[in-house]
């Protein structure tokens, strides 16, 4: 855990090999982004800033101390994987004169396939929600598997 109570900063050495992957990709600006973890008290929002001197994109992503604290890892990998996509995608579009549509696309579809394949997106959290979500009695489900496997040792059994 960061000294903050959260796991955001081992989180952030987590992407280091996106950002290592992503400079080799074809992309007209760089892009940066920076974690701040802070009280909701501080009043400090999220922004971004764009620099067309340098060609550079600022993400100055502010999350909830009081939220991620009480989030286990994997909850606060999620949480903080499907922020950082929806907002990466939301600014760069804001930028279509320095970057086309396809352009644009090539980048988020890659960055999206990165954090599926880590667990960054829809991971096992985000799918046990789901399962939850849905409409099914989870008794049922759990007394269909026991007859499943109690069928299979009576098929064994009188083989």
């Amino acid at each position: 855990m960061d000294a903050h109570g959260t796991c955001v900063g081992q989180l952030r050495d987590e992407l280091l090999p996106l950002g290592e992957l992503a400079a080799a990709w074809k992309f007209p600006f760089d892009i940066f982004v920076v974690f701040r973890v802070l009280p909701e008290s501080y009043g400090r929002k999220t922004s971004r800033r764009f620099d067309s001197r340098d060609h550079t994109l600022d993400l100055d992503i502010s999350l909830s101390y009081e939220q991620y604290q009480r989030m286990s890892k994997h909850e606060q990998r999620e949480a903080l994987g499907s922020y950082l996509y929806d907002y990466l995608s939301e600014s760069v579009a804001k930028y279509k004169k320095h970057a086309d549509a396809e352009t644009q696309k090539q980048l988020l579809d890659r960055v999206k396939e990165w954090m599926l394949e880590h667990g960054w997106l829809h991971g096992k959290i985000h799918q046990a929600r789901e399962l939850l979500a849905q409409d099914i009695d989870l008794y049922e489900k759990s007394a269909e598997r026991c007859k499943c496997r109690w069928k299979k040792r009576n098929i064994r059994i009188s083989a």
